[in-house]
């Protein structure tokens, strides 16, 4: 298992549903965690906005009024992305080509990828090409999705500047 700490020195963090799912409820032991581990290192997890609108809906399951999401955001530790520049080729080629490795890993067909998966692809290459971030390490707990974004923003010539992290592994860290 790698050393959380060794992932630090990322300049951004982008994160999908699948992180925040598993943690699970504000007053669960595993959001305090990564809300700990994500102030106490200065993170600010960025998600794509599909992530936000999937995270957004839930506010009868958490504090009435207030979905964990938009009190991780009040708090900072989470930020919202830009509207993805679907113009900018780099963008548009890092999303296709992960919809290709994510449907060709997994046996499906590409209009069955989910496009969250592969907004993790267009926020990264979005941060790297506008110079906004000098690395990105890309949290999911989707492995396939992981490998995608790293495989098709290395092939954009941004080798060293992208890491997956696995959510799940991430969670087991920190708590």
């Amino acid at each position: 298992m790698s050393d959380v700490g060794s992932n630090i020195e990322s300049d951004a963090w982008v994160a999908d549903s699948g992180l925040f799912i598993a943690c699970g409820r504000q007053q669960n032991n595993k959001y305090t965690a990564l809300r700990r581990f994500a102030q106490r290192n200065g993170i600010s997890f960025v998600i794509p906005q599909r992530v936000y609108a999937e995270l957004g809906g839930a506010p009868n399951r958490s504090t009435p009024g207030q979905t964990p999401i938009n009190s991780a955001i009040d708090a900072g530790w989470v930020t919202v992305a830009d509207e993805l520049d679907y113009t900018n080729g780099a963008v548009a080629a890092v999303m296709d080509n992960v919809r290709r490795f994510i449907a060709q890993a997994s046996n499906r067909s590409e209009d069955q990828i989910e496009k969250a998966d592969t907004a993790l692809a267009g926020v990264a290459m979005q941060l790297l090409d506008s110079g906004n971030a000098a690395s990105v390490t890309v949290v999911t707990t989707d492995t396939d999705a992981g490998k995608g974004v790293v495989r098709a923003i290395e092939a954009r010539g941004f080798e060293e500047q992208i890491e997956f992290k696995n959510g799940f592994d991430l969670i087991e860290e920190i708590t």
